[in-house]
Parts: structure tokens; C-alpha cells; sequence
């Protein structure tokens, strides 16, 4: 898809600021995308190493319903801190829109949108609030610039209490899926997505491998861990990179990932957003490591899950944990049949806060 659609385009274009690592931001702002994208063309402006993966992924044989709608503008997280900022000034400002939704970082990853958006008072704006290490908000004073900045907060989850939660304009949502419940293939279907015999029955461990390269290496060293440890299972590591260690034949790549969830009897990833709250709505048990991250709490998540999410430290706690669900199925949440898709309510959300204010505005005139 060309950017240049979305100039040409009548309709009010949506611009989503999803800078940082990792697939979080970039999954967020594709899952609200797609929603708002069947009504406005919207912009999606990231640096993650995995927006190259989709795009190929996308690009493949069959169309996929991946970004339709979206337009990615994607700035290499190789990129040095000023080409960075550089770049994403330059997409604000070349690319007219109408709305601007901002992911987790209200000042923007490095700072480059502290001030650009008190420039920006005719533009609505919009902050995705994701949980943030109260350090980080104290140190920037993020509740006042973010109650002079933002007209809506949006945060999508329910294990949460992120520290600006307090602030009058919050409006919190269930979660945000890149599939709605209707979305997602049966077991069989989703067992051919992980290289599995779709007749077979044989019970699956599917390790939700990304993060940064030490940490492939331990997912690399998990999968075979597994695989000896359970043959009587099969075994796949789902991940857009092939960790280390990890055997060709047990990895596999499929994008978006929710969609071989239903093939799972048990998860063993991170505790990060995407990993927990898929698990969790399609309601397949997950045994997560903590792994440190600059601004999200990830044991905070999982403390704060339900029963069939495990927090444990290393390979030996994950094989222990993985046993025990295989061994007691009573010990899993029943799997969900249908779960809420927050990013449609938070769509609405926002259409309806941008009536508002421009209601007020012609009230005020």
C-alpha cells in the first residue's frame, strides 16, 4: 500500500505514533488500525524490526487481512536517536491527518514529542496508556503533560492500573486483539498453521519466541529443553527469527500469531502484552518469564493475570510448570468461545470524543 492513498484520500486520515521495540506497540496500533481503517485510511508510524516481517508475510501468495486499511511507515530501528527524531517529525508534519493517537510514550520514545504536541491544539489527540514504571512518570511529570496534552486516554486492558488511571478523560476498554473471536480458525485449522497433523490430537507446546537477542538464545535453549522433556508432545517455536539452538524443524513463522493459539494446550513465552492478553482471551494456559524491560512491568502483568498464567524464572521452573498443566487439566481456564475485541469499542471511542469536540468547538464559536 502507498502512503500517498492516504493524501489523495477524502476521508480523515488517523496518524498512530507506535514507536518502541518488540511487537506490543506495533500489534496495538495494527489492531486498532484495522478497525478504524474500514471507514478512514490510517497511518501507522513505528520502528519495529518486525514490521519488515509483516509486510513480506503480507506480501505472500494469498492476501492476508493483515493491514488493510493501514498504510506503515516504518523508520529503521537501527535508525541513531536524531535520524529518529528527525524522521518522525517529518511524518507529522508531510502527512496531513486528522487524529493523533500516540502509544504508550505521551512524550514521545525519545522525547521528540514533548514540543510538538502543545503545537498541535487544533489536532485531537489521543493517548493509548499503557502500565509505565512510575519512575518514568514522576521524573517526566507525565500526569500534567498528558492531562494538557491528550482530550481521550484510552487504556486497553484489564490487568492494569497504570499510574495515570486517575486522570478525568481515562476511558479503559478490554484488551486490543489483531483478531476478533469470530476471527480465529478451529483447532485443526490452526494446527496446519504449526506445521501439525491436523487429525492428531497429540497435545502442543507452542513457544512464543521475540525480544532481544539474549533472550532468543534462552527461547532457543527452552524449545529443545521441551521437545526432550515431552516427546510424548509436539513442540513448535513460533517466532519471525529463528532463535539459536533452536532445531529448523521445531520453528515456525505465522503471522498474526493469536491465529495458532487455539492449537495450544500450553503457551511458554514473555510476560509482555500481546503474550498475555491473547492467551488469556483465547483462554490457553501460559507459563511466562519476566524478562527486564526499561519501562514496562511485566511480573506486575503477571502477578495480575489468572490462574493458568505461571510466572517463573528460568527453563527448569517453565518445564515444571508446563508438566502440571499438561498432567491436571483442571488446572486451566476454560477456553473462551467468544472474547471482546477492545480495540472496536475504543474505535468508537474515539469517534465519539472527536464529535464532542467538535461540537464544542462550533458551541463555542
Amino acid at each position: 500500500m502507498n502512503v500517498e492513498n492516504c493524501h489523495n484520500s477524502t476521508a480523515k486520515c488517523w496518524l498512530i505514533y507506535a514507536m518502541g521495540g518488540g511487537w506490543g506497540h506495533l500489534v496495538r496500533a495494527l489492531a486498532l488500525g484495522r478497525i478504524a481503517g474500514t471507514c478512514r485510511p490510517v497511518l501507522i508510524l513505528c520502528n519495529s524490526p518486525y514490521a519488515a516481517d509483516i509486510l513480506l508475510y503480507a506480501a505472500g501468495e494469498e492476501p492476508q487481512p493483515i493491514v488493510e486499511g493501514c498504510y506503515l511507515e516504518a523508520i529503521p530501528h537501527t535508525a541513531s536517536f536524531d535520524e529518529t527524531r528527525d524522521r518522525v517529525r517529518e511524518v507529522i508534519f508531510q502527512n496531513p491527518h486528522d487524529l493523533l493517537i500516540v502509544d504508550t510514550f505521551p512524550r514521545g520514545l525519545g522525547g521528540e514529542l514533548a514540543d510538538l504536541l502543545p503545537q498541535m491544539k487544533s489536532t485531537p489527540r489521543v493517548f493509548v496508556h499503557r502500565d509505565l514504571d512510575p519512575n518514568y512518570v514522576r521524573a517526566k511529570d507525565l500526569s500534567r503533560f498528558v492531562a494538557e496534552n491528550f482530550e481521550l486516554i484510552l487504556i486497553p486492558g484489564t490487568l492494569e492500573d497504570p499510574p495515570l488511571a486517575h486522570l478525568p478523560q481515562v476511558r479503559r476498554t478490554a484488551p486490543w486483539s489483531i483478531r476478533t473471536a469470530s476471527e480465529l480458525p478451529d483447532r485443526a485449522t490452526a494446527r496446519q498453521f504449526l506445521r501439525l497433523n491436523p487429525q492428531d490430537d497429540t497435545p502442543a507446546i507452542v513457544v512464543l519466541a521475540a525480544g532481544r537477542d539474549e533472550e532468543l538464545q534462552v527461547y532457543g535453549e527452552l524449545t529443545v529443553a521441551l521437545a526432550q522433556a515431552f516427546p510424548q508432545a509436539m513442540v513448535r517455536c513460533l517466532s519471525a527469527e529463528r532463535p539459536p539452538q533452536c532445531p529448523p524443524s521445531l520453528w515456525v513463522f505465522h503471522w498474526p500469531g493469536i491465529e495458532c493459539l487455539p492449537a495450544a494446550d500450553v503457551v511458554v513465552g514473555g510476560g509482555g502484552y500481546n503474550s498475555v492478553y491473547e492467551c488469556v482471551a483465547v483462554g490457553v494456559p501460559l507459563v511466562a518469564f519476566a524478562f527486564a524491560r526499561q519501562y514496562d512491568r511485566q511480573g506486575r502483568r503477571l502477578l495480575r493475570a489468572n490462574a493458568a498464567v505461571r510466572w517463573v524464572e528460568d527453563i527448569p521452573g517453565a518445564i515444571a510448570a508446563v508438566a502440571q498443566f499438561l498432567r491436571d487439566p483442571g488446572t486451566r481456564e476454560p477456553r473462551s468461545s467468544a472474547f471482546v475485541n477492545g480495540a472496536v469499542e475504543a474505535v468508537n471511542l474515539i469517534v465519539e470524543a472527536i464529535a464532542d469536540g467538535e461540537s464544542n468547538a462550533t458551541g463555542n464559536q
